[in-house]
C-alpha cells in the first residue's frame, strides 16, 4: 500500500527546507516501531506539492498512524491510489493532554523552533523504546519550549535553567495558560539547597488534570521547573528517575554555556558544559533512557562530541538515519543532533 505525508507548513520559511529532508531520517527512525513494514521512503513532488510518501506490505493500523500523527513535521496523512493520482484522507490520531499552541505562544529571540524540539522528543522516544509513563527532562530548559511539547503529549515533564528570572517568566506563563484552557491543578514554589548550602535554587511544581474528577483522582501531570544549575540534576532529583533527556544545547551566539554559578566568563563550546554535568544527567536517567541534545558542530565536531557522551557511559547511536541531521541555521550556526543511550 502505498501512503504519503504532507509536511507541515508550520515551519518557519528558512527552516521549511530544512525540514523536509530531515523529516526522511525522522521516518526512519520511526519506522522501527511500526506494525506495518516500511520501504521506499522518499520525498515526492505531487502536483507542485512536496510530500513524504513510502510503502506498506500492510495496512496501517491504529497504533501506526498515532505514532505518524506524532511526527513533527506531519501535517496531514493521505493513502495514495490510482496510480497516485487520487489521496485518500487517512484521519490523524492524537490523543495531546494540553493544546499543541502551548509551546508556539512564546516568541523570543534564540528560541529553538517547536518542530525541530518536537522531532527530537521523537528521536529519544523511538531510541529508548517505551512510550508510556515518559518522564521527561530538559536540563537546559531555557523557556521550556521541551517542556511545553512534552505536556502537550501527555509526559511528566521537568527542566532545570540557571536562570531564575527566566524560569519565573516560564512558571508565570505555565501558570496563565492552564487558567485560561480552565484546567484544574495545584502550584507550588519551594526552595531547596545542598548540605552546607554547598547549592541553593527554586523549584516551581504544577501538577495539572483536565477535569476536576480527575483532578480529585490524582490522574495528573506534573510540569517543573527548576532555577537552579544543571550540575546538580542527581540532586535535585532520583538516580534513574527519568525515560528521555532532551535539550538544545547554548550555541555560543545568542546564548553562552554557564557551568558556575556566578560565572562571569561565557564559553562558546558546550564541551565544557557538558563534562561538567553529562555524569549528573546520566545518574538521573534509567537504564537504557535515551538522551537527545542539539548542538553547533561549528564549535564542536561531532566525533568530540560522541567521545564525550561514551566517556560517561552512553552507547551513541551511530546508524545511518541518526547520522542525517546537521544542517545550517545561520551563518554561525551549523545544528546537529547526537541520540545515546545510557548503557543497562
Amino acid at each position: 500500500m502505498d501512503y504519503a505525508i504532507l509536511c507541515n507548513p508550520g515551519h518557519n520559511r528558512v527552516y521549511f527546507e530544512t525540514s523536509l529532508r530531515l523529516s526522511v531520517s525522522e521516518f526512519a527512525i520511526a519506522a522501527q516501531a511500526l506494525s506495518a513494514r516500511c520501504g521506499d521512503v522518499r520525498r515526492q513532488n505531487l502536483c507542485g506539492i512536496d510530500y513524504l510518501t513510502f510503502q506498506t506490505q500492510d495496512e496501517l493500523s491504529r497504533a501506526d498512524i498515532m505514532l505518524l500523527s506524532s511526527l513533527s513535521f506531519t501535517y496531514a496523512l493521505f493513502q495514495l491510489e490510482s496510480m497516485h493520482t487520487c489521496l485518500k484522507p487517512v484521519e490523524l490520531q492524537k490523543e495531546n493532554f494540553v493544546d499543541e499552541s502551548m509551546s508556539a505562544i512564546l516568541k523570543y529571540t534564540g528560541k529553538t523552533n517547536e518542530l525541530f524540539t518536537r522531532m527530537m522528543i521523537n528521536i529519544a522516544l523511538c531510541s529508548q523504546g517505551s512510550r508510556e509513563g515518559i518522564r521527561l527532562l530538559d536540563p537546559i530548559a531555557g523557556k521550556g519550549t521541551t517542556l511545553y511539547e512534552g505536556y502537550a503529549w501527555g509526559f511528566d515533564v521537568y527542566g532545570i535553567e540557571i536562570g531564575e528570572s527566566v524560569v519565573n517568566e516560564s512558571a508565570h506563563f505555565t501558570k496563565k495558560f492552564l487558567e485560561t484552557a480552565r484546567y484544574k491543578f495545584d502550584y507550588a514554589p519551594m526552595k531547596i539547597s545542598g548540605p552546607n548550602k554547598s547549592f541553593s535554587a527554586l523549584r516551581h511544581t504544577f501538577h495539572a488534570a483536565r477535569t476536576k474528577e480527575e483532578f480529585k483522582g490524582k490522574r495528573t501531570k506534573t510540569m517543573e521547573f527548576i532555577a537552579g544549575n544543571a550540575l546538580y540534576a542527581n540532586k535535585f532529583y532520583p538516580k534513574n528517575f527519568f525515560d528521555i533527556l532532551v535539550g538544545d544545547l547554548p550555541y555560543g551566539v545568542q546564548h553562552g554555556n554557564v557551568t558556575r554559578e556566578g560565572q562571569s566568563s561565557l564559553t562558546r563550546n558546550p564541551a565544557e558544559l557538558l563534562r561538567a554535568c553529562l555524569p549528573a544527567w546520566r545518574d538521573v536517567l534509567k537504564p537504557g533512557g535515551a538522551a537527545v541534545l542539539a548542538w553547533n558542530s561549528h564549535v564542536l565536531p561531532r566525533e568530540q562530541m560522541e567521545r564525550i557522551f561514551m566517556e560517561n557511559g552512553f552507547l551513541v547511536k551511530k546508524e545511518a538515519a541518526y547520522l542525517q541531521f546537521e544542517h545550517r541555521v545561520d551563518q554561525s550556526i551549523l545544528r546537529d543532533i547526537v541520540a545515546a543511550q545510557k548503557e543497562e
